[in-house]
């Protein structure tokens, strides 16, 4: 029985894709609601349904969408996984942030929450700024840092790095914001900007899940960062 997922390819396009396993481009969309608003966004490694699967097991994963309070994790059909309390950005009081003061950061206030999604701009204090990004899928997923490796100590369980989209890394070249991970907040309470999974037993089972995503093909998740 032929797999009922495609695994995209750098060069294709939603219409290259129905074309080869002779079905429509409407077919397709209806299948990947996540693909509806932008037809045209697929990432090469992303997998996508070609026909209905019948099976609600299937463990890859069409999405990751962090809204600066949850990371939330989607199927291949769309359906909401899971929902991991997560961080973005410094605390008011936070004990890096008073350091980046201590520092000389005198644009930035003791006093003020930097997850609000209005400060995505604050270098070293802010959240991670909106956009789609791409966690590339490895077997059994071994974090890119971790506090066991002595390189992520103040990440408890460990994290991986994020990829930026084009636009993303074109903003590096004028002082915009880079080196973001998605990481367990295993130390001081918040993050200088990476996605922080607050707790240690959601990073564990959200590695897990990605290993099995990866076993069945996957190879890249896109992770969208939406603010309310």
């Amino acid at each position: 029985m032929p797999d009922n997922v495609h695994i995209v390819v750098r060069g294709e396009t939603l219409t290259s894709i129905a074309k080869k396993h002779s079905v429509t481009t409407t077919t397709l969309l209806m299948l990947n609601p996540s693909l509806r608003k932008n037809p045209n966004h697929i990432i090469p490694g992303m997998a996508i349904i070609i026909r209905g699967t019948g099976n609600s097991l299937d463990p890859r994963i069409s999405k990751m969408v962090f809204n600066g309070e949850k990371l939330n994790i989607y199927s291949i059909s769309d359906r909401l996984v899971v929902s991991y309390s997560a961080i973005s950005g410094l605390p008011p009081h936070a004990p890096h942030l008073a350091q980046l003061i201590a520092k000389g950061r005198k644009d930035l206030n003791v006093d003020v929450d930097y997850t609000q999604s209005k400060y995505q701009n604050v270098n070293g204090a802010g959240p991670i700024p909106e956009d789609t990004y791409k966690l590339k899928l490895k077997l059994n997923m071994p974090y890119d840092k971790s506090k066991a490796a002595g390189d992520g100590a103040g990440w408890g369980e460990g994290g991986w790095i994020l990829t930026e989209s084009l636009t993303g890394k074109l903003d590096n070249f004028f002082g915009g914001r880079y080196g973001f991970f998605l990481h367990h907040d295993g130390g001081a309470k918040g993050t200088s900007g990476c996605i922080g999974i607050r707790k240690a037993k959601d990073m564990k089972q959200l590695k897990a899940l990605l290993s099995r995503a990866q076993m069945k093909g996957q190879q890249i998740v896109p992770i969208e960062v939406k603010y309310k």
